[in-house]
């Protein structure tokens, strides 16, 4: 079977590029190993490398991302040049309903 990923919005920060926010700097399961972190996530213990992503998912668990997966995975919710699913289906139904909703 082939599932889409539903819609969610989640907090993320990329390590080493991006300031750290204060829920991470909240989380007590860091270490500092020089430009590494290791990270407490529910299964263990990860290496975090720099340029990855850091996300706090909807339930608040706390897990990394190669940026690779995370750009082609998750878009900005402020960046305007994307346009997210409701976008393209209310660009639809204007269409098609003369913008009326």
């Amino acid at each position: 079977m082939k599932y889409h990923k539903k819609p969610v919005t989640v907090e993320a920060f990329q390590w080493g590029v991006d300031e750290v926010p204060m829920w991470f700097m909240k989380h007590n399961g860091v270490r500092s190993l020089g430009k590494n972190l290791r990270l407490k996530v529910s299964d263990g213990w990860i290496i975090v490398y720099p340029n990855e992503y850091i996300i706090k998912g909807v339930h608040g668990e706390i897990y990394s991302c190669k940026p690779d997966i995370f750009e082609e995975t998750y878009v900005n919710v402020n960046d305007t040049d994307r346009m997210i699913p409701d976008d393209i289906g209310n660009d639809i139904h204007e269409f098609l309903h003369g913008g009326d909703k």
